[in-house]
């Protein structure tokens, strides 16, 4: 007897989640990228898809395969096309999908990469906190783009020991060894406030670190604690100073937190630009314009067209303009 569209559907479904359980680095096998999307479009094709399922932006996101999901039909009890059916659309549209879910998911991705599990469920919290706080530029959506892709390149590691350089009572200098940023950057902050509830003050400095998620994760650490906190780091080339048009500065980060007396701290964590380069890519996931005044280029023009500010500030053809304005 034939399977019933159901059942198809869900087998093949098991199929793809074994093919990902079965494979940690299965994304950076060709042959096993291709047997995924195969598998994919299967799926999507199938009747009795969830057109909401993960499993699409785990496609996209790792495994570099987009597949459209099945549209949902629209009903008449909806309407039909007409203003209920409509509202039900861009409803079914926007998937929920817990933090916990994307928590775990992505401590899976770093698992798969060889972070330790210790590592990895750090690196996981560093980001899901981004998404947490609605600093969409800086959690799930920069997990491929930044962390997965530079792996991939050798440009960071998975699996690097931080180490300590020197150390005094209330100082110390790390070196993360081009490790992730996202568990070398709490490493040392553990460090910090150790220090400085034991000596008052406490500094610590790292090298050959990587891109750390936001800054504000960071003070927040030392807040819990009864400790005043901050932090920074360098960044490559971004910004023109004020009255120019070429990208010298980075974006900095100005960061700063105090424990208070209500049930929150008080934190600042800003960039040194008008915008940041996380929240253009952000616009781009969205398709929508970059807002006037945060970017120019070389002849000092606005920029709006997103994608290709994206393209141009790697080229160094566009920068970011500095708090304040491009003067």
């Amino acid at each position: 007897s034939m399977p019933s569209p159901s059942s198809s559907s869900s087998s093949l479904r098991v199929e793809l989640l074994d093919l990902i359980g079965s494979n940690p680095s299965g994304h950076l096998d060709p042959a096993i990228r291709s047997a995924f999307a195969e598998k994919l479009r299967s799926y999507a094709s199938s009747e009795g898809c969830d057109p909401n399922d993960v499993l699409f932006g785990i496609g996209g996101a790792i495994y570099g395969v987009d597949v459209d999901p099945p549209k949902p039909a629209a009903s008449s009890a909806d309407g039909g096309d007409g203003e209920g059916g409509t509202k039900k659309k861009k409803e079914e549209e926007n998937v929920v999908v817990p933090f916990e879910y994307m928590k775990a998911f992505m401590k899976d991705v770093f698992l798969s990469y060889g972070v330790t599990p210790e590592n990895a469920e750090t690196c996981s919290e560093v980001l899901i906190e981004a998404d947490r706080r609605g600093i969409d530029s800086h959690g799930l959506g920069r997990l491929k783009p930044i962390y997965c892709d530079r792996m991939d390149a050798g440009i960071l590691w998975p699996d690097r020991p931080v180490t300590v350089i020197k150390e005094s009572e209330t100082t110390a200098l790390l070196d993360g060894n081009m490790g992730l940023g996202l568990y070398v950057g709490p490493r040392a902050m553990r460090m910090a406030v150790d220090k400085a509830k034991e000596k008052g003050v406490g500094f610590v400095a790292v090298k050959n670190s990587t891109h750390y998620g936001i800054a504000g994760y960071y003070v927040t650490m030392a807040t819990e604690r009864g400790c005043i906190g901050m932090t920074g780091t360098n960044a490559r080339p971004s910004i023109a100073p004020t009255h120019g048009v070429e990208p010298m500065l980075g974006t900095n980060p100005l960061v700063f937190g105090l424990p208070t007396s209500d049930d929150f701290p008080f934190v600042i964590d800003c960039a040194t630009s008008v915008n940041q380069r996380g929240k253009i890519e952000k616009y781009a996931r969205d398709g929508t314009a970059t807002p006037r005044g945060a970017v120019i280029d070389l002849d000092g023009i606005e920029r709006t067209d997103t994608e290709g500010i994206l393209r141009d500030m790697v080229l160094g053809k566009c920068a970011l303009t500095p708090v304040g304005g491009a003067g």
